[in-house]
């Protein structure tokens, strides 16, 4: 992203990639079939499957929860790239204030959306569902936050100006798109409306995320 870094600048992105590794590998010490399992994921025919069954409790729970905090520490990184748009100097902007912020208020968001969508599913008699429904986004959120860092993370590091922002943008962007046709798909198999797909996937999905990247 720029030969300009200076290593005060880089210190907070060395670190916190390091932490983010570093429960990736004790993940895959705990069940590495399953780590492997979530890189490859969104592109198998398995993976409606595998999503419902995320973080479910009942295959590798150990290794889906370091998963998903790992994709917590890494998703501040992802967000500051995109923010960057491949302005080498734009990364003096941001330091670990400015990550704990993104961190907090993508927390927050997380847990926010499963109570709501724990609430709706209450009311509507339909909490299993609505669980895997979320079990759905979160193996997504995971793997765009880990995939998506990691990226975020080498093109820090690399002078391609312009480039990097698209670069680290199609991958999310396609699996962004794979994760919204799913979603579609569960919504109309278990009998939801098209009223009310629409209004889940704006309500839980699609506009907090924007709400969140403005507020960054």
């Amino acid at each position: 992203m720029g030969t300009a870094l200076s290593h005060r600048a880089s210190d907070w992105i060395l670190i916190i990639s390091l932490a983010a590794g570093t429960l990736v590998v004790l993940a895959r010490y705990f069940n590495a079939m399953r780590v492997n399992q979530l890189l490859r994921f969104p592109w198998q025919s398995q993976a409606d499957e595998f999503s419902l069954q995320f973080n479910t409790g009942k295959v590798g729970l150990n290794a889906d929860r370091l998963l998903i905090i790992s994709a917590w520490i890494f998703f501040p990184l992802l967000i500051t790239a995109l923010k960057m748009k491949g302005e080498s100097a734009a990364i003096l902007n941001y330091d670990w204030a400015s990550y704990f912020r993104i961190l907090l208020i993508s927390g927050l968001y997380l847990i926010l959306k499963l109570l709501v969508a724990s609430a709706v599913g209450y009311a509507f008699e339909r909490e299993e569902e609505m669980f895997k429904g979320q079990n759905l986004a979160l193996a997504h959120f995971t793997w765009l936050a880990l995939v998506g860092g990691a990226l975020a993370f080498v093109l820090y590091f690399l002078p391609l100006g312009s480039w990097q922002f698209y670069l680290l943008l199609l991958p999310l962007v396609l699996v962004g798109l794979i994760f919204l046709i799913r979603s579609v798909l569960y919504c109309l198999r278990i009998g939801f409306n098209t009223s009310y797909i629409i209004l889940y996937l704006c309500a839980l999905e699609i506009i907090p995320l924007f709400f969140l990247y403005s507020l960054v």
